[in-house]
């Protein structure tokens, strides 16, 4: 195997500066070169992870590219916080040409753990692969130095035997991106994993399987450099003060499955409510993190006598696979409404549908996906293109959850108006957005219910939906005042959160127990990003970072097709079918004025109203009002004039 030896970054000072090692790594595995890109010149534009990787996006994935081709660029990127020690600050972005979606194109994923941190210690901001492999490949870097080895007799294994397998090979320091099998059979829902339970939506896994990359495995043991190590410390002392909270959170049976703890990922010691260490009856310890948890658990739960344990080993066992959860979850409803309407049969299917809920049903049905056995290869083309193939009657069993990558009614428009505008203007789900809103509402539900179980009185979420969403009606849920300038800034502080490596469980930092007002610090990122990186930059020119990306973000839609009358829009559902219950929410509760408190069940979006939400969000962007265009005026602003020269294509 060719080894390309990369200057150690410790010794190259012409490419350090604070924050970043100034460097990305750009393989072309057709060819075997290994290069290097400056990172500067697009850290100064596009600060950093998301930024990075969609302008690294525009100037090098083909519009005309598939997602399995080898022209489709698979990016990785750390934020200049990753591995400075920073707070909740071990994220990195991944981008590419997303099999996933329907049609294909861009789309984003974002991953945590540690090896973000250890790419940016081995002396590397990002990577990009592009190209295709003749045979089984892994890429090994390690402290300046990458080079690609044999993965023939790992390549079709799981992800659990990879990393045996790497960790054997290379030493316990090792940190890996990987897919199992799924990825490799190219499953068009297969996930990236990491170390850590680590996963990235989007149909990833199978991009890497399509370039016959197994992984990407790295050990660092630099550190960037830091302009004020002090100011940082003391910031991060701040920081985990404000963040401090209650994270013993179980959602399975106590008495089978107790939750042992957080598991944090890399030098991040803030209070985490997603990612926690379960231990079973069975002396079991894992991992497991958020909507994962939930993949197979009501379902074993409406299970006469199936173990709760079940539940957490159908998440290993998708993630073993590299079989995207939410995506398993769908097929799963989708199954067993199917079997109940009488459309889907065991003989079709070749599974025991009425044993839906044992972990005999779900490891065949897994299986039958990640090796694409059977009715399993329909399937693995993803549930939108199976509806295709099997035809009208099974698109109209989907629930309303099945729709692109994660885009569904968890956190639908109908109770919260602003969400409308952040599906709208996304190819995925914008779960860090979503997350934004129903975070704070789910808050106040729960002071409603345990008083002082939370910071978030009335007053408290209206004092800070003021401060964050900028506007004085934008907490009032039933109007769609302030909603539009909510969601601008929602989309420009996720853009800049994405960007600079910070973890969505934390960040925000909206409320605290331990303010005066308990209203959090909207300052707290840019003060953060000054101390790692010595500039001396605001929240609002922070901020600025965020409306530059989103419409670098926007120029890539459009040149791929996207249509704004077209696709400037949400889900039907959401003006149709009224709202029932709202997760973390069921009662769909909002704050009146006062102390009133209303509900929303029943109701629905008004076409009318989601109209004017978006008139005044195109006028709020500077884009065109008719057609949905950034205008010149707004590029030249942001300093993306060369966006006029032709690529874009406006019609």
């Amino acid at each position: 195997m060719q080894e390309m030896i990369l200057t150690a970054y410790k010794k190259d000072l012409k490419h350090l500066s604070y924050g970043w090692c100034g460097k990305i790594l750009n393989i072309d595995l057709s060819s075997e070169v290994i290069a290097e890109i400056d990172t500067h010149p697009y850290a100064d534009r596009f600060l950093g992870g998301r930024g990075i990787a969609t302008r690294l996006y525009w100037e090098y994935v083909p519009a005309t590219a598939r997602a399995f081709d080898p022209e489709n660029h698979l990016i990785f990127m750390t934020g200049p916080l990753t591995a400075s020690g920073a707070q909740g600050a071990s994220r990195f972005e991944v981008l590419g040409k997303s099999p996933m979606l329907m049609p294909e194109g861009y789309c984003y994923g974002n991953m945590g753990g540690y090896w973000g941190s250890a790419l940016k210690r081995a002396g590397f901001d990002g990577l990009m692969v592009s190209g295709k492999a003749n045979r089984p490949v892994y890429l090994f870097i390690s402290d300046g130095k990458a080079r690609l080895e044999d993965a023939g007799n790992i390549h079709l294994e799981g992800v659990k035997r990879v990393r045996e397998y790497l960790i054997q090979k290379h030493g316990k320091k090792t940190h890996y991106i990987t897919t199992g099998p799924a990825g490799m059979n190219l499953c068009r829902t297969a996930n990236l994993m990491t170390d850590n339970e680590g996963s990235a939506t989007g149909g990833f896994g199978a991009v890497l399987g399509a370039k016959n990359l197994k992984a990407i495995a790295v050990i660092g043991t630099q550190s960037p450099l830091v302009s004020d190590p002090a100011a940082l410390k003391e910031l991060n002392q701040l920081t985990i003060k404000l963040n401090k909270r209650d994270t013993s959170f179980n959602p399975y049976p106590p008495d089978q499955i107790s939750r042992t703890g957080k598991a944090s990922c890399f030098q991040c010691g803030l209070d985490c409510i997603m990612r926690s260490t379960f231990r079973t009856q069975s002396n079991k310890e894992v991992v497991r993190k958020c909507q994962a948890m939930f993949v197979y658990f009501p379902w074993v739960m409406g299970r006469p006598g199936e173990p709760a344990e079940t539940a957490l080993d159908a998440t290993g066992l998708c993630n073993n696979l590299s079989l995207c959860t939410m995506e398993m979850a769908n097929i799963v409803q989708w199954i067993s409404a199917g079997y109940k309407a009488g459309f889907l049969s065991d003989v079709q299917t070749g599974l025991e549908i009425d044993k839906l809920g044992t972990w005999a049903f779900f490891e065949q049905l897994c299986n039958m996906i990640a090796y694409r056995k059977g009715f399993g290869d329909v399937l693995a083309e993803g549930l939108l293109r199976a509806g295709e193939t099997l035809g009208k009657e099974a698109k109209r069993l989907f629930a309303n959850e099945v729709a692109g990558v994660g885009d569904g009614a968890t956190y639908s428009a109908r109770e919260y108006p602003m969400n409308g505008l952040l599906y709208a203007f996304e190819p995925r789900q914008p779960i860090a957005m979503l997350h934004e809103v129903s975070r704070i509402i789910g808050m106040w539900v729960m002071n409603l219910q345990y008083p002082g179980a939370t910071p978030v009185s009335a007053d408290v979420y209206r004092a800070a939906a003021a401060k964050f969403w900028r506007h004085e009606k934008a907490w009032d849920l039933n109007t769609h005042e302030g909603k539009a300038m909510a969601a601008t800034c929602m989309i420009d502080r996720t853009y800049v959160k994405d960007s600079l490596g910070l973890c969505d469980s934390c960040w925000p930092l909206m409320v605290s127990h331990h303010t005066d007002d308990k209203v959090g610090d909207s300052t707290l990122e840019a003060r953060t990003f000054n101390a790692v990186t010595g500039k001396e930059l605001d929240e609002g020119a922070l901020l600025k970072f965020g409306e530059t990306i989103f419409n670098q973000q926007r120029a890539i839609l459009l040149r791929e097709g996207w249509n704004p009358k077209k696709d400037d829009t949400i889900a039907d559902f959401n003006f149709t079918d009224p709202v029932q219950s709202v997760f973390m929410n069921p009662d769909v509760l909002v704050p009146g004025e006062g102390d009133i408190v209303l509900s929303r069940k029943g109701q629905t979006l008004d076409r009318e109203v989601f109209k004017k939400m978006r008139d005044e969000f195109y006028q709020l962007r500077g884009w065109d009002p008719e057609t949905g265009y950034p205008g010149a005026e707004k590029l030249h602003e942001l300093g993306l004039s060369d966006l006029l020269e032709g690529k874009l294509g406006q019609a």
